[in-house]
């Protein structure tokens, strides 16, 4: 990826504490899938952090943008969520990735955006195998459903939710729903050839150590039977209701190879104490305010401001705070809406390139852009070679820049 980029440094302000100047930070995701660039107020953090932990969904290129923090990934280590193994793929906007870095560096102009570099990286997708049916907002897959937002993005046979057929398989990345057993999708790729495995995550239930068989799911949606045998990797204790992530051979009935609990992002990227953090998911278990659980992340919100509506199990929440002891110890919790999530821009830098000013198209990080009359182009001339930052939404498969600037 084409991740260099200046950091700038700021000094401390003495009547702000680190955690205040936290929660001015607006964060996105296409789950969460908005931009967190520049404009948006994004004030970072002092100079008295001593590193970044953040969990959510990349909502821009060059490097990568997640939560309103451009990190430079050019360094850093990635690690598969999975197993821990190394990442083989790279990363692409609408993927779910938690980042261990450098502490944040505030935005130098009012259309800037925060920085920080990564030093450890875990990612991976959530769910993978057949599509068996398709509606007007979600599609269906080995008996479990997926939602689909307007900032879901698609990539690869289809590249929108009308071009999906059951001729297709996938692989979802996004966030599982404890309430309802359903995936919200924050990135789909779509092949017209099955993958070597399939795989889903999910709650436990139906467990039945005998005939060695279960079903992942929750509410009304329970996944196709799911069986494992002798050869199968499975934790040393697991029963209903814990989550588990299980990988299975292509092939029908469902035969598991690897069981796995889910494991803190926190552990797998050995995030340090203090370590300012902001979290973007759902509420995946619940006991109380002071011990809940997001994106595998253990979180205590007993002293945190919260916004926006009840905490609880499946709500999807954004949160500030900092790490205590492998806990995220909150000090500011909000509840945003699929509205709310699905009207957030993304954001990309870098390199104009195949430029057509007649179909008003140009190509960044691969991907290609549309423009029109509406869009603001500010202090830049378009051109191949020259370097831009873009706001941008996707709307029936197409990506539509609705601002342009040069890039800082």
């Amino acid at each position: 990826m084409n991740g260099a980029f200046q950091m700038r440094s700021i000094q401390s302000n003495s009547t702000l504490s680190r955690r205040t100047i936290l929660l001015g930070m607006v964060g996105s995701v296409a789950q969460l899938a908005g931009c967190g660039g520049g404009g948006s107020g994004v004030a970072g953090l002092s100079s008295g952090g001593t590193g970044s932990f953040t969990s959510g969904t990349i909502s821009g290129l060059g490097s990568i943008i997640v939560n309103g923090i451009r990190y430079n990934d050019d360094s850093a280590s990635l690690i598969a969520r999975d197993d821990g193994s190394a990442f083989g793929d790279t990363l692409k906007v609408g993927m779910v990735v938690s980042i261990q870095g450098s502490p944040v560096t505030a935005a130098a102009t009012t259309t800037g955006i925060a920085t920080a570099t990564a030093y450890r990286i875990s990612c991976g997708s959530e769910w993978e195998g057949p599509v068996s049916s398709v509606g007007a907002t979600s599609f269906d897959m080995l008996g479990l459903t997926v939602d689909v937002l307007a900032t879901t993005v698609f990539e690869g046979a289809a590249t929108q939710l009308t071009g999906l057929t059951t001729l297709h398989f996938v692989e979802v990345h996004g966030y599982v729903d404890q309430n309802t057993g359903r995936l919200q999708a924050t990135r789909v790729e779509v092949s017209a050839t099955a993958p070597t495995q399939y795989k889903l995550s999910g709650v436990v239930n139906n467990f039945d150590a005998g005939n060695r068989t279960f079903k992942l799911g929750s509410g009304t949606q329970f996944s196709n039977q799911i069986r494992w045998d002798g050869s199968t990797v499975i934790p040393s204790t697991w029963s209903d209701g814990v989550f588990v992530r299980v990988k299975m051979a292509a092939a029908t009935p469902l035969l598991a190879t690897q069981i796995r609990l889910l494991t803190s992002p926190l552990t797998q990227l050995s995030a340090e104490d203090e370590h300012d953090a902001e979290i973007h998911g759902f509420v995946s278990a619940f006991v109380s305010i002071a011990n809940f659980t997001v994106n595998g992340i253990p979180v205590d919100a007993s002293t945190a401001r919260i916004a926006g509506g009840t905490v609880g199990l499946g709500v999807r929440v954004e949160i500030h705070g900092s790490i205590s002891n492998g806990v995220l110890m909150a000090t500011k919790v909000e509840t945003p809406s699929d509205t709310d999530v699905a009207s957030h821009e993304f954001e990309f830098h870098g390199t104009v390139s195949a430029l057509d000013a007649t179909a008003q198209t140009f190509v960044l990080h691969g991907l290609t852009f549309k423009y029109d009359n509406s869009t603001s182009i500010q202090g830049v001339v378009m051109a191949n070679g020259v370097g831009i930052q873009i706001k941008a939404t996707r709307s029936s498969g197409v990506w539509f820049a609705t601002e342009i600037r040069a890039d800082d």
